[in-house]
């Protein structure tokens, strides 16, 4: 009988060790029922009291509640004045949110290449990316683990362009003890269902500068100053207001956040020591400077070849059929996505972009980032779930990890053999 429950015959699945998502008790049935007998359930104090403490707990001036993560970058890109003719470096690996608010404004992006031990952008291909065009660095904090943000402030300074924060997985996340989303002029979260703290679906938009502040609050409130005060429209705007239902949850979610980050944080790190062991996997490179990481992903990468060719999705169901449940991430950078692949110029789907014909704009259909595009063949990851254990519960998933690295052999016997197949 095999040692892998992959190549047993037996119909009894494992347990996924990692627990249900989202997580609510009477906290979240006490803050609800409060809004529902308030009769306030819009514009209120708790968006107001949210807004305030995630600023605070970010170390931020002003804080802007919305909708949606895609959303509050909407807003940052918009507060930042960037508009048509503009363009703005960020990440290949990241979703499609992240590019929507760039498009939403009317501005073009450049692609950066990222280093692939820590999934964040290559700092070091930044400066030879800008063109007269650039107007702000947009660095996706992916799984809320920092960029090197000192050399990105120290290029965004000497270049003269904007920093602005994809830190929609940067929940309680610090960078030299100061929050994610705080360093530049502005930056953008999420509360979607999947994320580390959820209100179903939300966002907020963190700025220093009062000035941006007051321009996203009109953006979010259908023109109008922040929380409908009696003054003249300012500008045009739509309605993305988060609804005192969604800040009472949110509030509820947070007083349980650095409890969840201390966990997470524990269980990455005996992973990291553990993956740190094995040749044929390595574990995410944590700048020096991240001084907390939310961990909304824990993501690193599968080596086929030290695995003897075994294909990364046969160690995939492998682990899962031991309980541990690991993802792929996504199966090919942004730029390949349908709306990239188009004749912008000319597209019957989209309407054209006043720089979509211009020759500083990058060639989506043709660009290839070598470093990207590799790391997407090679990543494996865990949900923040699966960080969400006791000591015990993450001993027994780094021991599965070890597991199908003593057993490897009969993985690979059995693979090529078609025992089992990737599909």
């Amino acid at each position: 009988m095999s040692n892998l429950a992959l190549l047993c015959d037996t119909s009894t699945a494992a347990t996924d060790l990692s627990p249900h998502w989202p997580q609510s008790d009477d906290l979240e049935r006490h803050a609800l029922r409060e809004v529902l007998d308030s009769h306030s359930w819009y514009n209120g104090d708790r968006v107001r009291e949210f807004e305030a403490s995630f600023a605070e707990m970010q170390n931020a001036k002003y804080g802007i509640a919305c909708t949606g993560g895609t959303v509050a970058l909407e807003m940052i890109v918009r507060g930042a004045g960037i508009g048509p003719n503009d363009e703005i470096i960020t990440s290949p690996y990241t979703f499609i949110g992240t590019c929507s608010a760039i498009l939403k404004a009317g501005a073009a992006i450049r692609f950066v290449d990222v280093d692939p031990e820590t999934n964040n952008l290559d700092i070091d291909q930044i400066e030879e990316a800008i063109t007269p065009h650039t107007r702000a660095v947009m660095p996706v904090h992916f799984g809320g683990l920092a960029c090197d943000i000192d050399r990105l402030v120290e290029i965004c300074e000497r270049r003269d362009l904007v920093l602005l924060e994809d830190s929609c997985h940067g929940w309680g996340a610090k960078y030299k003890d100061k929050g994610l989303g705080a360093w530049g002029l502005a930056g953008g979260f999420s509360f979607q269902q999947s994320k580390n703290m959820t209100c179903g679906d939300g966002g907020i938009a963190l700025t220093d500068d009062e000035a941006v502040a007051d321009a996203i609050g009109c953006a979010i409130n259908q023109g109008r100053s922040r929380y409908g005060k009696a003054d003249p429209r300012l500008q045009w705007g739509g309605n993305h207001r988060m609804t005192e239902f969604s800040a009472a949850i949110l509030l509820a979610q947070m007083s349980r956040l650095p409890e969840h980050v201390e966990i997470r944080e524990q269980n990455a790190g005996m992973l990291t020591r553990l993956l740190t062991n094995i040749s044929g996997l390595e574990p995410c490179k944590r700048d020096p400077g991240a001084t907390v990481v939310s961990w909304h992903v824990y993501g690193g990468r599968y080596f086929e070849d030290e695995w003897d060719g075994l294909p990364r999705e046969i160690f995939v169901k492998a682990m899962a059929a031991e309980g541990v449940s690991l993802t792929t991430g996504y199966p090919e950078p942004v730029y390949k996505d349908t709306v990239f692949q188009q004749d912008w110029a000319n597209s019957e789907v989209i309407r054209p972009f006043a720089w979509a014909a211009e020759d500083w704009v990058q060639d989506y259909r043709s660009l290839n980032l070598p470093k990207v595009e590799q790391y997407c063949i090679e990543r494996i990851s865990l949900k923040h779930t699966s960080l969400l254990v006791s000591e015990s519960e993450m001993k027994a998933t780094c021991d599965v990890f070890e597991k199908m690295w003593e057993y490897r052999g009969e993985l690979v016997d059995a693979w090529r053999s078609g025992k089992i197949s990737a599909k």
